[in-house]
């Protein structure tokens, strides 16, 4: 019997994190309706929602595929704002618009709307999101109780799925946009390179020498005003490269401190080394 992909999605958290190896809830759901996938690969929902899809699609209760992981309390990301250089990947990351913030501005996430879905982890650049567990049993906390959703759990879904949809609306709106500006710029380009039918008197007394001149002398300004958005962009480098350190750094002292004894061998080597660097400076 096929179960349509929308009725196992009500049953997911919608958090959109990926940890069941899909890009997200819905092409999850689709995998099981097509009995392509496992019922135990949603880490966020853990127990409760395998019980549920078994019961759904009339298969044998399993254990979570990450049961470790399924135990650990739920966790809310943070943004260590001393640290933040403002380039905006975890924004880009994040599935449910809940990370604001513009470029090189400081961000913070929107703790009522995070879903600990850990996606904004990994684009950082400088290792400044950290995760705090919490002892809600489902994300986001924003969600509300109404007649039609007097379950938690399922409500804190239908408050995350539809920021989603909203965030992938946006983001599709702005495409169209972008679209259309890049179309009507085109058409304008061609209209002003349209080779005109016949020339005329100004175009006939044209000097040749004077246009060359003229050339040379625009080049040459242009490379003078060229030079300051270049240094610009080396020194932001510069900072951006500065901040990865420190963040590798914060990362090495974390893992000697806190990491298994490989992850603490390989940190010691690297502050070692580190260490080396800075004397030699």
């Amino acid at each position: 019997m096929n179960i349509a992909p929308e009725r196992i999605a009500a049953l997911l958290p919608q958090t959109q994190c990926q940890q069941c190896g899909y890009s997200g809830c819905t092409p999850y759901a689709q995998a099981l309706s097509r009995g392509e996938a496992m019922i135990n690969l949603c880490t966020p929902g853990g127990q409760t929602v395998i019980d549920d899809l078994a019961k759904l699609l009339h298969l044998p209760i399993l254990q979570p595929a990450d049961p470790q992981r399924a135990a650990q309390p739920k966790s809310i990301a943070y943004i260590d704002e001393t640290e933040c250089i403002g380039c905006t990947a975890c924004i880009r990351a994040c599935p449910v618009d809940a990370i604001i913030g513009a470029t090189k501005q400081m961000h913070s996430v929107i703790q009522s709307e995070c879903t600990g879905c850990e996606l904004c982890i990994p684009p950082c650049p400088v290792d400044c999101i950290h995760l705090q567990p919490v002892e809600d049993k489902w994300l986001p906390r924003s969600h509300i109780l109404s007649n039609d959703c007097t379950d938690e759990r399922f409500a804190a879904a239908k408050q995350a799925q539809m920021r989603y949809q909203h965030r992938s609306e946006r983001l599709e709106r702005l495409q169209h946009q972008k679209n259309a500006h890049l179309q009507a710029s085109r058409k304008k380009t061609e209209s002003i390179s349209a080779p005109n039918s016949a020339p005329t008197t100004s175009n006939r007394n044209i000097n040749p020498a004077d246009l060359i001149a003229k050339a040379m002398q625009r080049a040459q300004t242009q490379q003078v005003h060229r030079s300051v958005p270049d240094n610009q962009q080396n020194f932001h480098h510069q900072q951006i490269a500065k901040a990865q350190q420190q963040a590798a750094y914060r990362r090495a002292v974390r893992q000697l401190k806190y990491g298994t004894e490989q992850e603490k061998a390989t940190a010691l080597d690297w502050l070692q080394e580190y260490k080396k660097q800075q004397q030699l400076e």
